[in-house]
């Protein structure tokens, strides 16, 4: 039934100003039933207004909930979205670059991570297959998606099943994957320690790359890793896709807690730079104390708001983007979540409903 509540009315230009604030608003409108109503979206980015990737989240969470949208056009820097129902099972195909005017990018792996909590909680299995960015730099790549990101929500109860059938490397690159998402029991995380390291590795991805590039990021990395005391675990895989292009992962499993890091080749750049980019980011993360990476600690957040029971977590940086998204999701429901430290320090976080 049309819910009558009064919108929950947010300026999209708050805190960090961009995706992660509408994907997330849009999230607990689905989820609390209270209509969304949200001007100068990415208000604090270079290029405001719905983007191709917000437009996929925005369409899967229409189709679930069966809302009514308005202003929903890409570029739009208003929106008001009037869910109808809770949301439920879709078997959802999108293509990110084509949505949009001309050559759009979109990370695959944003749109899947976003969807997927909401997805788990409708009772049936979901799917979803993108098209888009599989694999760019200082953004989700498909390999920390399956070796931190799904694992890490399992421990949350959420299961999430993914596979890739065609590498989109770069800017609007055009790969693709396929999402299983099943109906899940949400379980709180006690993260405050990491514990022992379980098992860690490095992953080396490519696509239509001189196979001399892959030999020396597979050299470089196995190098870094077995001095470091992490064992020689690297997998090399050899994807098709329209884009070449190579990508680093370095990943660690601990008793309590993931973490990953990964770095794209540049044109004209070499290996031994993607792999000194992807090491020294996950250095950063492993010195620390600190359970989960950055972008982790930022995935985590809204299903632990949806777990029976108190979670806590840690991370090496808090971002604005996790400080913003913590403010979004309290302008929907009443929710205690406390993050302990600065902006671009290590801090914990605690969420108590």
């Amino acid at each position: 039934m049309p819910t009558a509540e009064s919108p929950v009315t947010l300026n999209g230009s708050y805190g960090e100003g961009g995706g992660a604030l509408l994907k997330t608003a849009l999230c607990m409108s689905a989820l609390t039933q209270k209509p969304l109503q949200i001007h100068s979206i990415r208000g604090a980015t270079r290029k405001p207004g719905i983007s191709p990737e917000d437009f996929a989240v925005l369409q899967a969470l229409g189709k679930s909930t069966n809302a009514d949208l308005e202003d929903d056009d890409i570029g739009s820097e208003t929106l008001t979205f009037t869910p109808k129902n809770l949301p439920r099972r879709i078997h959802f195909s999108h293509d990110i670059p084509r949505s949009g005017s001309g050559r759009s990018p979109g990370n695959t792996l944003v749109v899947a991570q976003t969807l997927a909590p909401i997805l788990a909680r409708t009772g049936a299995i979901s799917t979803l297959s993108l098209n888009g960015e599989t694999h760019n730099n200082n953004t989700l790549t498909f390999d920390e998606f399956e070796l931190a990101t799904a694992p890490a929500h399992a421990a949350q109860g959420i299961g999430i099943y993914p596979s890739i059938h065609q590498a989109g490397f770069g800017f609007a690159g055009r790969g693709q994957i396929h999402i299983e998402v099943e109906p899940s029991a949400f379980e709180p995380l006690h993260w405050s320690q990491r514990g022992g390291v379980i098992a860690a590795g490095a992953r080396i991805t490519a696509c239509d790359t001189h196979s001399q590039f892959i030999a020396d990021a597979v050299t470089a990395s196995l190098k870094l890793i077995t001095e470091a005391g992490y064992g020689d675990q690297v997998d090399q895989i050899e994807m098709n896709g329209p884009e070449p292009g190579l990508c680093v992962t370095f990943w660690i499993k601990y008793e309590r807690g993931y973490g990953s890091t990964s770095a794209c080749l540049n044109r004209g750049g070499k290996p031994s730079e993607v792999v000194a980019r992807a090491w020294e980011q996950f250095t950063t993360f492993i010195q620390t104390t600190a359970t989960v990476d950055p972008y982790l600690a930022d995935q985590l957040l809204l299903p632990a708001c949806l777990a029976d029971g108190p979670t806590t977590y840690s991370t090496s940086n808090i971002t604005r983007r996790l400080k913003t998204m913590a403010w979004v999701i309290k302008q929907f429901t009443p929710i205690a979540i406390t993050i302990k430290g600065t902006e671009g320090t290590p801090g914990t976080i605690t969420i108590n409903k």
